[in-house]
């Protein structure tokens, strides 16, 4: 099993802490038009979520390497609303039940598994681990975000 996941585990339980207790103006506040709010990068780790969970899931149902592909993450977070059609609860419980789900199947995955190849866009390989550890790398750059006090 990879040793992100406990990482990960710690990282879910602060980033709903920290989510939870925050000033909900402080929260929705948006630094300037063109940078995400709070709840907006909130948003964006619910969209990295689910498309990392068909990524991981895909890696684990086949033998063959997967390729990656990247997605338009400021439109995602436009098109979705973030801002004005969510509450901060709404997308914490999302955000939650998105990641204990990558963490049930990623649970499932055998020791090889963790070998699995996986090809990004560029061309560049990355094995389930390497890939796990980038999202959860990801995940720990937001919560530092979202921790920041402006």
């Amino acid at each position: 099993m990879s040793r992100s996941i406990e990482r990960f585990e710690l990282l879910l339980a602060e980033l709903s802490s920290i989510v939870s207790s925050m000033d909900e103006v402080r929260f929705m506040s948006k630094p300037s038009p063109e940078k995400w709010s709070k709840l907006e990068i909130l948003g964006h780790l619910c969209d990295s979520a689910a498309n990392n969970h068909l990524r991981f899931t895909q890696i684990l149902t086949t033998d063959e390497p997967v390729r990656i592909e990247g997605y338009a993450q400021g439109e995602w977070v436009k098109r979705h609303g973030y801002q004005h059609h969510y509450r901060r609860e709404e997308l914490l419980l999302l955000w939650n039940q998105l990641n204990v789900w990558i963490l049930n199947v990623l649970r499932s995955a055998a020791e090889s598994d963790w070998a699995k190849p996986c090809v990004l866009g560029d061309g560049t390989s990355l094995t389930l681990d390497e890939l796990f550890e980038d999202y959860v790398r990801h995940a720990e750059h937001h919560l530092g975000q979202i921790r920041e006090i402006r």
